[in-house]
């Protein structure tokens, strides 16, 4: 080692010493402070805005909440003030509500984290522990996209005389005075509004957040959930993986996504794991929030890795990506090795823009490779252009090429009713037309008979399902520039979101 590598070693060991002994958990090297809340009830599964607990409580930094003066009012209308009910602390909201301009009752609170829109595309939606006087409430999301007093996006809830849980999937949320759906990933405001009619409201609330489904990704302890999800860090020489050099492949502790070889990881002695290269296409960078340094995501689900820093010239290629060991696994070289007789399987699914379904798919473990392009029409080779004139009766559809020892073409079918609207016909969302009616083409009798069956399951549900199921065509791959197009726009899809269902 020369004298100034040998100097670099030794400044960040003692650097990441004072860091992890001095500043607060998690304002160490690879994260930065968890300022996006704590889990709530439901470990694990919640992102929790507000419990209302006494003082700065727990959930989100920054502002609480507060009445609003609806327009035409003078004053607010309401009250809104911390109670104690049961050995909870919530809030209660109350007051008569009338129909007029200016009746209404709302109470609300900004999501902004460290002068940012709080980030939630990664949860299915909204949840509240509610108890009311059985009137209908509404919750209110704004975004970067409402800029105005009458633009936002509202679900309705029912609140009875007990406690209860309420679930709002984020798709259920009906925008008003704006075009686009919810994007939420640019949450701005959260508020609770008794309007519509004229009543006497009292909500008692006594936590609120988002929630997310784990059906789509590994199972994460609290720990793996501060520094994953929520961008926290690990104390510097206490990962498992910081000492260790076996042959193989790093992988997501999230979604199994592979991100770096074994024979790119080096020795910095900086006390995290240290790579000088990512997979092509693995690691995503974006600008952290300090302002300062370069954040590292896993490129399939978004989940946090750490830091990458260049110009420190440890190796030749002057590039050192620093990760958290909690936010990965690892495959040796002999677990690597494909067993014998082991095939991949194919899926074909429709359901509206083929961005935001293929999105969803690609994030599932088990799934290989993900293309997007059309079938189920009467035009060979098919460009994008020629299937929106609606002409050729193809579809917008994903081929999902799979592993059937680690899922199954039901998880796959599943996912795809449980990420679109199968309701419609010849639409999703704002997107109308023959090549986004919601189908699956299936390749064989048994992934015919699954489709059939899952059907079924939904009309008991008391679902209307308009899905199509058809024996697949020709399926022919769209240019290059639709494939994997949320992944190279940083985008998230505005019509696909998952709710659970099954």
């Amino acid at each position: 080692m020369s004298e100034k590598r040998r100097y670099q070693a030794v400044a960040m060991t003692i650097l990441g010493l004072i860091m992890a002994t001095v500043l607060p958990a998690g304002l160490s090297e690879p994260g930065r402070a968890t300022e996006t809340g704590n889990a709530g009830s439901a470990a694990g599964t919640t992102l929790l805005i507000d419990d209302f607990s006494p003082g700065e409580g727990n959930g989100l930094s920054g502002s609480g909440w507060e009445l609003v003066r609806e327009q035409g009012s003078q004053s607010p209308a309401g009250k809104a003030e911390p109670v104690e009910q049961e050995a909870r602390t919530c809030l209660r909201v109350t007051g008569a509500v009338s129909g007029s301009p200016g009746g209404a009752i709302q109470v609300r609170r900004p999501l902004i984290v460290r002068r940012r829109p709080l980030d939630g595309h990664l949860y299915a939606g909204v949840r509240l522990m509610v108890k009311g006087n059985g009137e209908n409430y509404a919750v209110q999301l704004r975004t970067r996209d409402t800029r105005h007093p009458k633009q936002y996006y509202q679900a309705e809830f029912a609140a009875g005389g007990k406690w209860q849980e309420v679930k709002l999937p984020f798709r259920s949320f009906v925008p008003s005075g704006v075009l686009q759906q919810l994007n939420p990933a640019q949450l701005t405001v959260i508020a609770i509004v008794a309007a519509g009619k004229e009543f006497d409201a009292d909500l008692t609330i006594d936590e609120i957040g988002l929630y997310r489904e784990q059906t789509m990704y590994r199972q994460l302890t609290p720990e793996e959930e501060r520094v994953i999800m929520h961008k926290g860090t690990e104390r510097p020489f206490t990962g498992k993986y910081e000492k260790h050099f076996e042959k193989g492949v790093y992988t997501c502790r999230r979604c199994g996504a592979e991100l770096f070889e074994s024979s790119s990881k080096f020795r910095s002695d900086c006390g995290w794991p240290s790579f000088d290269e990512q997979i092509p296409g693995a690691v995503k960078w974006q600008p952290d929030a300090d302002g300062m340094r370069t954040e590292i995501l896993c490129n399939n689900c978004g989940g946090h890795l750490g830091h990458v820093f260049l110009g420190e010239k440890l190796t030749e290629k002057n590039t050192r990506y620093c990760v958290n060991s909690i936010s990965m696994d690892f495959t040796s070289a002999e677990q690597r090795k494909e067993k014998p007789g082991v095939k991949t399987e194919r899926a074909l699914f429709a359901s509206g823009c083929f961005w935001g379904t293929e999105y969803h798919f690609k994030r599932l473990p088990g799934v290989i490779s993900t293309t997007v392009g059309f079938t189920g029409g009467h035009v060979e080779n098919p460009t994008y252009k020629q299937v929106c004139t609606g002409k050729t009766g193809h579809a917008e559809t994903t081929e999902v090429i799979y592993d059937p020892l680690k899922t199954t073409y039901e998880q796959l079918a599943k996912l795809f009713f449980e990420t679109h609207d199968f309701t419609q016909v010849n639409r999703q969302g704002p997107d109308i037309g023959t090549q986004y009616r919601s189908a699956i083409f299936y390749l064989n009798d048994e992934q015919k008979q699954i489709a059939e069956k899952l059907v079924e399951q939904l009309r008991q549900k008391g679902f209307n399902v308009k899905t199509e199921i058809t024996k697949a065509s020709t399926f022919w791959p769209a240019e290059d520039y639709h494939q994997d197009y949320y992944d190279k726009t940083q985008g998230t899809p505005y019509c696909h979101i998952y709710r659970k269902i099954f």
